[in-house]
C-alpha cells in the first residue's frame, strides 16, 4: 500500500515549493523501496489536494495527474528538475522571461488546456508591444522547450507551440571605424583617461568581449612573449558580478600582441603601477582595465563609460561591441585569414566570424576592383 508525505522547501530566494514523496511497495527481489516524487508550485492545499489524488491510484500513470499542472509550475519544474546545472546567467534570463513576459498572460493555464491559437495570441500581443524580434524568439525557444519536455515525458502528447508563428529577425547592422577613425580614436582616448584608453585598446586592437575586458589581469599579459591569455569572462547575474570561463571553449584563448599594442598595454601598465606605489587609497586588484580605486568595472559600467567618452569625440557614433566589430574587419581586410580572425576573436564556427563581424568598407570594395583588374588584364 502506497503512503505519502508533503515537505516544504525554501530556496536561497525564498520561494516555497512542496515536495511530495510516494513510497510504494518494495521491490520482491532487491527489497528496495520504489519512491516517487513530485514538486508542487503552489499552496499547501495544493500539495494536500495532489496527494490525495495520487494516493487513490499510486499504480496509474503520474503524468495523468501532471498534466494538469499550470503552465507557471510546470516551467518552474522544468527549470528546477531538469536543468538544475545551467549558468546562473542563463538561469537568470529563463526566470525573468517566465516572470515577466510568460506567467502573467499563460501562466495561470494548466499545461494540457494550452493550444497552438492561444500561443500565437502571446506572440502577437509581444509584437503589438514592440518587443524585438530576437527576444519574442527567445520567449518562444524557453516556453517550446519546456513543453517538449513534458511530450518526451508523455505529460502531454502534442506541443501547443508546433506551428506557431514568429516575426522575421532583423540583424542590427554594426557599424565600423576605418584604420584613419581607429588611429584618431586612441589619440583622443589617450588624452581623456586611462580606462577610456585600455577599452579602445582591448577591443578595438585585441578585439575582446566586453566581459573579457573587464575580467582580463596583468597576469594574463605576458610582455616578454607578447601573448595575452584570455580565459575568464565577467559577467553580472542576480547573485551580483561573477566570473566564469568563456561561454565556449574557444574563448579560451592566447593571441599575439602586435607592437603598438604591446607598447600601448605598457603605458597602461605603467600608470597602474605608479598608482599602486604612491596612492594610498588605489588598491589594485590586478585588472587591465580599472576603476580610479585600482577595482574592477562591472561589465555595464565599461558600456556606459564607453557612450560618454564616444559622445566627447568628432568621431560618428559607435556601439562598444562594434569596436570588435572593427578589429574582425580591418584584419580580414588586410589579408589575414578568417581562420585565424576566428581565433582571435574565440568564436566557435568560422561563418560566425565572416557573417557577422566582418564588414565591406568602400576601401575593401576598391580593391577588390583593383585586384580583379589586375588578374585580367596585367
Amino acid at each position: 500500500m502506497a503512503i505519502g508525505s508533503i515537505r516544504k522547501r525554501t530556496d536561497s530566494k525564498g520561494n516555497v515549493t512542496y515536495q511530495i514523496t510516494l513510497e510504494l511497495d518494495r521491490d520482491p527481489i532487491t527489497g528496495v523501496r520504489h519512491r516517487r516524487y513530485h514538486t508542487v508550485h503552489g499552496s499547501k492545499r495544493e500539495a494536500q489536494e495532489m496527494l490525495k489524488k495520487l494516493l487513490l491510484n499510486p499504480d496509474a500513470n503520474l503524468n495523468a495527474v501532471q498534466s494538469s499542472i499550470r503552465l507557471r509550475d510546470w516551467m518552474r519544474t522544468w527549470l528546477d528538475e531538469y536543468l538544475p546545472h545551467i549558468a546562473q546567467t542563463t538561469r537568470d534570463g529563463y526566470e525573468e522571461k517566465i516572470r515577466n513576459h510568460i506567467s502573467p498572460v499563460l501562466g495561470g493555464t494548466p499545461i494540457n488546456q494550452l493550444d497552438t491559437t492561444q500561443i500565437q495570441r502571446f506572440i502577437n500581443s509581444r509584437i503589438d508591444r514592440g518587443m524585438a524580434p530576437k527576444s519574442i524568439r527567445a520567449l518562444y525557444n524557453n516556453l517550446n522547450a519546456s513543453l517538449n519536455k513534458a511530450v518526451q515525458l508523455k505529460i502531454l502528447g502534442h506541443n501547443p507551440c508546433t506551428g506557431v508563428v514568429l516575426p522575421k529577425l532583423k540583424r542590427y547592422q554594426s557599424e565600423v571605424y576605418d584604420a584613419e577613425q581607429i588611429q584618431h580614436l586612441l589619440e583622443i582616448a589617450k588624452q581623456d583617461s586611462i580606462s577610456a584608453y585600455a577599452i579602445c585598446i582591448l577591443g578595438a586592437l585585441l578585439g575582446l568581449r566586453r566581459g573579457e575586458m573587464t575580467a582580463l589581469r596583468w597576469e594574463q599579459v605576458d610582455f616578454v612573449n607578447k601573448k595575452v591569455t584570455i580565459c575568464e569572462n565577467r559577467v553580472q547575474s542576480s547573485k551580483g558580478v561573477i566570473e566564469k570561463a568563456p561561454k565556449s571553449e574557444s574563448g579560451i584563448r592566447t593571441i599575439t600582441i602586435g607592437k603598438k599594442a604591446l607598447d600601448a598595454l605598457r603605458y597602461i601598465k605603467d600608470f597602474y603601477d605608479d598608482a599602486c606605489r604612491n596612492n594610498p587609497w588605489f588598491h589594485g586588484a590586478g585588472y587591465v582595465l580599472f576603476k580610479d580605486d585600482g577595482q574592477p568595472y562591472r561589465p555595464d559600467c565599461i558600456t556606459q563609460l564607453w557612450g560618454r567618452f564616444i559622445q566627447r569625440t568628432d568621431l560618428p557614433y559607435i556601439r562598444l561591441h562594434d569596436l570588435r566589430h572593427t578589429n574582425a574587419t580591418l584584419l580580414i581586410a588586410n589579408d589575414v585569414s578568417a581562420r585565424v580572425v576566428q581565433h582571435r576573436l574565440g568564436h566557435a564556427d568560422v561563418s560566425t566570424t565572416l557573417q557577422r563581424y566582418v564588414h565591406v568598407q568602400p576601401a575593401m570594395d576598391e580593391a577588390a576592383a583593383d585586384k580583379i583588374d589586375s588578374a585580367i588584364f596585367d
